[in-house]
C-alpha cells in the first residue's frame, strides 16, 4: 500500500481554494460553519459516485493480478474517472510520489519499504476548488508483501495524533467497512480513518484484496458544505467495482 498522500492531496486543495476563495487572510471565525468529512454515509444528503455502474475498458485487456505482466496502462484502465465519481467533479494532475507515515514524518514511505510490481493513481478535484480525491491501485508480487505493506501502512496510521508537513493531523481508530465496500463481491477488506487538521477535513479508505491495495483518500476545505459530494465510502464501493471489472 501506498503511505497515505493525504499530505499531497491536502496540499493542492489549498492551491485550487486560494483560487477559488481568494488569499485566505480572512481572519473571521468559521467554526460554526465547519463540516467533517464523515465515514457514514448519510442516504438522504448524499449524491452516489455516479449515476451508472463503473465499467470496463473494452479497450484495455483486463489485468490478471497474479500475472507478473500487468502493464501500467491496465491498470490506469482500472481507475475511476470524473464521470464517474461526480459531475462537479474534474480530471487534475495527479503525481507519483512518496511520503512518510503520518505517525512518523521521519520514517520510510509504505511503498519504497515495500515496492509494489506496478501501481497506478489519479487526481480527481471538485470543479470549484472546495474538494480533492486521489485514487491510487498497487498490485504486489504476492499476497505475503501485499499483506506487509498493508500493515505497514495501517500501523502508520495508529497514533492518533500525526503530521503532514509538520502541522499537526488527528486520526480516527480505524474502521471496519468491510460490509458496504466488498460485501457485492465478497472479496477483500476494507479499513476507513478519518483524517482533520485546521485546514482540511478527509477520509482515508484502503482496501487489501489478494495481491492488491487499493486506497482513496478524499479531502475538503473544513468549511464546505460536503452534503451533495460522494459520501467517501460510496467512492471507494465504486473504485473497488470497478478495479474488479478490470
Amino acid at each position: 500500500m501506498r503511505t497515505p498522500r493525504i499530505a499531497a492531496v491536502a496540499t493542492l486543495l489549498a492551491l485550487s481554494l486560494l483560487t477559488a476563495c481568494g488569499d485566505g487572510d480572512d481572519d473571521s471565525d468559521s467554526s460554526d460553519d465547519t463540516t467533517t468529512v464523515t465515514v457514514t454515509e448519510t442516504p438522504s444528503e448524499t449524491t452516489a459516485p455516479t449515476d451508472t455502474a463503473p465499467t470496463t475498458d473494452t479497450s484495455v485487456t483486463p489485468m490478471d493480478p497474479t500475472d507478473s505482466d500487468v502493464t501500467q496502462e491496465q491498470v490506469e484502465a482500472a481507475l475511476l474517472t470524473p464521470e464517474e465519481v461526480s459531475p462537479d467533479f474534474v480530471l487534475g494532475a495527479y503525481t507519483d510520489e512518496s511520503s512518510p507515515p503520518l505517525c512518523d514524518p521521519e520514517g520510510t514511505p509504505v511503498d519504497e519499504a515495500v515496492p509494489p510490481s506496478v501501481q497506478g493513481g489519479t487526481q480527481i478535484d471538485h470543479a470549484d476548488g472546495l474538494a480533492a480525491l486521489q485514487e491510487e491501485i498497487a498490485i504486489y508480487a504476492s499476497e505475503a508483501e501485499a499483506a506487509e505493506a498493508f500493515g505497514l501502512a495501517t500501523a502508520g496510521l495508529a497514533c492518533g495524533e500525526g503530521s503532514v508537513d509538520g502541522d499537526p493531523v488527528t486520526i480516527s481508530a480505524p474502521q471496519d467497512v468491510t460490509a458496504q465496500v466488498n460485501s457485492s463481491s465478497g472479496i477483500g477488506a476494507t479499513t476507513a480513518w478519518e483524517v482533520s487538521t485546521d485546514s482540511f477535513n478527509g477520509v482515508i479508505v484502503a482496501t487489501l484484496a489478494g495481491q492488491i491495495i487499493l486506497a482513496t483518500q478524499f479531502v475538503a476545505a473544513p468549511d464546505a458544505d460536503t452534503s451533495a459530494f460522494p459520501a467517501p465510502i460510496d467512492i471507494a464501493t465504486a473504485a473497488f467495482a470497478k478495479a474488479l471489472a478490470n
